[in-house]
């Protein structure tokens, strides 16, 4: 069962929750507290959590271990998953976006900066089980959004999950032309650090994984996906 309120905390090392969670609990969302990969898988298996809070070390390992173990089960696409570290190099930030995380925050975190992100995520989470079912097809494209890839040609593609993201905005309304700034908005939670280039790079990805035939530039504008 998935819960669009409840929010799941993976405790790990110099960890920030305890300060944290006055916030958590005044937010109106249920939550619960582990402290192990087996206690998170338990409680994942039983309630499906709308977001998912995780220190960077959890339980002596890598929090992005625990990602790929969610992505290989098909539950990655249905979780907001938010890494926490102390560590403030990009490229740590990087291989946790590159993992699935939705966001990542360098701590110590502000509370009031905390609970607005927060409901951010909550809302992100509650769109998500609002607006896909299983799959889609468009086109030759088949777009599976259990297991978070592309189809086409009967051809498996994994993709990035914001380029899954990416692709599958243009295909919610085909023909329309989303601009750099609406697609930042749509799928980033942590808007200021992105830049336009950025979404540029994964759209080339995107036309090299399942071809350029129907992705459309508009130059200064943005892109779309054109079924014709």
């Amino acid at each position: 069962m998935i819960s669009t309120q409840s929010v799941l905390v993976f405790k790990g090392e110099n960890s920030q929750f305890d300060e944290l969670m006055p916030v958590i609990e005044g937010s109106n969302a249920s939550y619960q507290l582990v402290k192990t990969f087996d206690e998170a898988r338990a409680a994942i298996a039983e309630r499906v959590p709308a977001v998912l809070l995780m220190d960077l070390l959890v339980d002596g390992r890598d929090a992005t271990d625990f990602l790929n173990e969610l992505k290989s089960e098909g539950l990655s696409n249905q979780i907001v998953s938010v890494i926490f570290s102390d560590r403030k190099e990009k490229y740590v930030e990087v291989a946790a976006l590159n993992a699935g995380a939705d966001d990542f925050r360098v701590k110590p975190v502000n509370k009031r900066v905390f609970g607005s992100r927060l409901q951010t995520w909550l809302r992100q989470s509650a769109c998500r089980s609002l607006t896909k079912p299983s799959s889609r097809a468009i086109g030759e494209v088949i777009l599976d959004y259990e297991k978070f890839l592309a189809i086409v040609n009967n051809e498996p593609i994994d993709l990035q999950r914001k380029e899954f993201e990416i692709i599958s905005l243009l295909v919610s309304k085909p023909r329309k032309v989303f601009s750099r700034e609406e697609i930042i908005e749509s799928l980033w939670s942590n808007q200021e650090n992105v830049r336009e280039r950025t979404i540029d790079v994964h759209i080339r990805n995107l036309r090299t994984k399942i071809g350029p035939r129907h992705i459309k530039t508009y130059k200064g504008i943005g892109y779309s996906y054109d079924v014709r």
